[in-house]
């Protein structure tokens, strides 16, 4: 047999005989992710952190981040109650749809005025074919045509409703074009599928008072750093990753495709072929206004949501009736939240500090100590600023010595 043929626990008695030191796993859960990917032979996992009182729209959020770096949900956590203090952000979705493409080569035969008018009825027909979709609230919605030489161009926008949409869409597609192909002039298909082109756009705003984060001398450096990053590549991409750390981290929470986000948010941020910050703070009658658009392709059922139960708790801290649009929301303001307090560090102490105190709890957690032990070692590297393995080591070899109180 083919190793993906095999079952998880033959596969990792492979790697094991190879000497490939493999962590437990629960059988159960090793056959639920089984189902999930391919060649499956254990799991990655995450912590789990979360964004308290995230007041969007006048509703306060508990907000699931999935990440591995701390100062991450930190950020984030900090950003939220600042906005909170200014009475939260605003925040719109428009779901339209997202786009597929279906390219198809033609000869002179081919007419595309005449294909434009059986638009209506291929629109109509994969309405119909794909009719549980038009049951929850999505559906074909338009197609566009345009002809370069011996190739047409058609643009689907696909309404994929409380979905990510990317399978409905392809199926859709696919439809279209074996109806298309029937068509005179068409000699064939050349693909027939989704673009994770912009689309599904959600703007989050929020308008602060400088007292709420330290003066307005550090709104105005605030809305500098915007202003380079707008005109700065170098900048751009470091605010915008910054940006994603927030997104990111939600949409691996809630199970959502990051990929195609990543991929979508950097055309967005390319629009005009300058590499540009996806957010903007300005001063605006004294206050400082933050501002961001990102594409939102996203969903809070189909794929893999509800077959996994670690999706589920975070929809379970999320609250009842979490709708595609609310996600979106909440997702892009917590992506403003982070950008806030990266940019506040920036203009303030530097980010370096708070990098320089996750480097010291990865440190310490390395060490062969107690938790208390670890936790006196911690208050001072951070209090000394050293952090080094070796000085980490010296510390817990005092403490051990009963010469902690020395140190201070």
């Amino acid at each position: 047999m083919k190793f993906y043929q095999l079952k998880p626990e033959q596969r990792r008695e492979i790697l094991q005989s190879e000497g490939i030191n493999l962590e437990d796993i629960d059988d159960q859960v090793l056959n639920r992710l089984d189902k999930l990917s391919e060649n499956v032979v254990g799991q990655l996992r995450l912590p789990l952190g979360v964004v308290q009182n995230f007041l969007l729209n006048g509703q306060s959020y508990m907000v699931p981040m999935a990440v591995e770096e701390p100062s991450v949900v930190a950020a984030a956590n900090h950003g939220a109650h600042i906005f909170a203090r200014n009475g939260g952000v605003k925040a719109t979705s428009k779901r339209t749809g997202i786009y597929g493409q279906i390219v198809l080569k033609v000869n002179h035969d081919f007419s595309l005025p005449d294909l434009k008018k059986k638009f209506p009825d291929l629109i109509d027909l994969a309405n119909k074919e794909f009719a549980s979709l038009i049951r929850h609230g999505g559906g074909t919605r338009s197609i566009e045509a345009e002809r370069k030489g011996d190739l047409v161009y058609l643009k689907v926008l696909v309404d994929p409703a409380e979905a990510m949409g990317a399978n409905k869409t392809n199926s859709i597609l696919e439809f279209l074009a074996a109806k298309l192909k029937q068509f005179p002039g068409i000699e064939e298909k050349l693909f027939a599928i989704l673009s994770n082109y912009p689309s599904q756009l959600t703007k989050a705003t929020v308008t602060l008072d400088p007292k709420t984060m330290g003066g307005r001398k550090v709104a105005e450096r605030v809305a500098l750093l915007s202003k380079i990053g707008y005109e700065d590549p170098y900048r751009a991409v470091t605010n915008n990753k910054g940006i994603m750390n927030g997104v990111d981290a939600v949409l691996i929470a809630t199970g959502n495709d990051y990929r195609a986000i990543e991929s979508a948010t950097a055309v967005l941020a390319s629009q005009d072929r300058h590499y540009r910050s996806l957010s903007k703070w300005t001063m605006q009658d004294g206050k400082l206004v933050g501002e961001l658009t990102l594409p939102m392709a996203i969903g809070v059922v189909g794929g893999s949501i509800k077959a996994r139960k670690d999706v589920q708790q975070s929809f379970a801290i999320l609250g009842k009736e979490i709708n595609s649009a609310k996600l979106a929301e909440i997702i892009v303001s917590v992506g403003l939240a982070n950008n806030l307090a990266a940019l506040l560090a920036i203009s303030t102490v530097g980010i370096q500090a708070g990098h320089m105190k996750l480097q010291a709890r990865n440190i310490v957690s390395e060490l062969n100590a107690s938790d208390e032990e670890k936790k006196k070692v911690l208050a001072q590297i951070i209090k000394q600023k050293d952090y080094s393995e070796s000085y980490a080591r010296a510390v817990l070899k005092q403490i051990r010595e009963g010469k902690y109180l020395t140190l201070y």
